[in-house]
């Protein structure tokens, strides 16, 4: 089973480095031969923490924030793709305390899915 890692793809996330982050993503994976699919999805609407990048990992999405391509090598190295310890690290992104408190009903798959 490919390993998802989110990378938010709106214009909001796009302007403080989510494509540069991407392809850095993309060219680490490729030089160390690790398999991954890269899904770009819309915001949770946490702007403080974009480009925020999720992996999921047993079902779960751990996020990371806000991560910048020169963040990418020290991320893969603490085993990004299994969730691993890094000072980006944020836990489990509907563990944040932002997201937690709130029943979303009209944006509810709004940063969950590729839209």
């Amino acid at each position: 089973m490919t390993v998802k890692i989110f990378v938010p793809g709106d214009s909001g996330a796009v302007a403080v480095g989510a494509d540069a982050v991407a392809d850095a993503l993309s060219s680490g994976l490729r030089a160390r031969n690790l398999q991954a699919t890269i899904v770009r999805n819309g915001s949770r609407g946490l702007y403080w923490l974009e480009p925020l990048v999720e992996v999921e990992v047993g079902g779960r999405r751990i996020a990371y924030g806000p991560v910048t391509p020169a963040d990418v090598t020290s991320l893969l190295d603490a085993g990004l793709l299994e969730g691993g310890a890094h000072a980006k690290c944020l836990g489990p992104t509907e563990d944040i305390p932002f997201l937690k408190r709130q029943t979303r009903l009209t944006f509810t798959r709004c940063g969950i899915v590729d839209p």
